[in-house]
């Protein structure tokens, strides 16, 4: 395996550390005290601790990364193995430090932080479109009546040449009448996103779960309108159809 390393990304105001390697003791704590200096440097006040790729690393090691991400005033811990959250659930954790299995915890907790303010995400109708017949409109009526946060969906993208779907949970990191702009935590669909080209035109389903900050379901129809990539950040701006 290779040597333990971290890399970072952002979504919305949110700096998220991906960690991925060979997590010996010595190394574990180098990389700790890597991200306790950005922290500090940059003055973080959320983060996202993401270790989907560490998949051996034990509690000794698991507590130097959770003491790096201390400072800010949000920390969470994403993609850690069941094993790790049992552990967990029998020792303190400090109160900024939370553990999130899920797309849905991370946008509950994180809210409008992880939201992109840039208007280049935004997905435009139609001209000829009624603005308030769209189901985008419709989307941000019902948000408005409790907080302008990001949402957390569930993503099949129909590819040329696949008789099956792929299937992947995504965050909605700005919602407009045409359409939404979806982010991905999980670096192994991010990746395999990244081999698909431009996937302009590819079908899309989404479907938005009830929570704690959108409480209705919708199944809605989309299309692929772009494809972005930022470092390891990939981003797809999906047009709503219908």
């Amino acid at each position: 395996m290779s040597k333990l390393k971290v890399s970072t990304r952002e979504i919305g105001s949110v700096c998220v550390f991906d960690l991925e390697g060979n997590p010996t003791q010595e190394m574990v704590q180098e990389i700790a005290w890597k991200i306790q200096r950005s922290i500090r440097r940059h003055r973080l006040q959320r983060v996202i601790l993401n270790l989907q790729r560490l998949p051996s690393l034990d509690p000794l090691g698991l507590r130097k990364l959770i003491a790096a991400c201390i400072r800010p005033r949000q920390s969470l811990i994403y993609g850690v193995s069941q094993g790790l959250v049992n552990f967990l659930d029998d020792t303190y954790l400090p109160r900024n430090v939370r553990i999130c299995m899920n797309e849905k915890e991370v946008a509950e907790d994180l809210g409008p932080f992880l939201l992109e303010k840039d208007r280049d995400k935004e997905v435009s109708a139609a001209p000829e479109v009624n603005r308030q017949d769209t189901i985008g409109y419709q989307l941000e009526r019902r948000r408005s009546k409790r907080m302008h946060v990001a949402i957390p969906l569930e993503l099949k993208i129909f590819t040329e040449g696949a008789s099956d779907p792929i299937v992947t949970r995504a965050i909605a990191t700005n919602i407009s009448e045409g359409g939404l702009f979806a982010e991905f935590l999980d670096l192994e669909f991010a990746k395999r996103l990244e081999s698909l080209g431009s996937m302009v035109g590819y079908k899309a389903e989404i479907r938005i779960f009830p929570s704690a900050n959108f409480p209705e379901e919708y199944q809605i129809e989309g299309k692929i309108r772009r494809k972005e990539l930022r470092k390891k950040q990939v981003g797809l701006a999906i047009e709503f159809v219908g």
